[in-house]
């Protein structure tokens, strides 16, 4: 099936990591990423998580997380 009034920078995808979340967010900024946000305590389906966000270039929402256990 087709997405309902799909359009660009509509999506908003989340990305589970097992790369320590401090690595990933000093990556993002060596490569000039502009971050919509610092790193963010969420709730994920499994627990708490760490997340930063940024843009893609079609302006989707990407969220990149940590489990916390993982991050221990």
């Amino acid at each position: 099936p087709n997405a309902q009034n799909a359009a660009p920078g509509t999506a908003d995808l989340c990305f589970i990591v097992s790369t320590p979340i401090e690595q990933v967010y000093a990556h993002l900024m060596a490569q000039n990423v502009p971050l919509i946000s610092e790193i963010v305590p969420r709730t994920g389906a499994n627990g708490p998580i760490r997340s930063i966000y940024f843009r893609d270039p079609d302006g989707n929402l990407i969220e990149l997380s940590v489990y916390e256990d993982d991050n221990n």
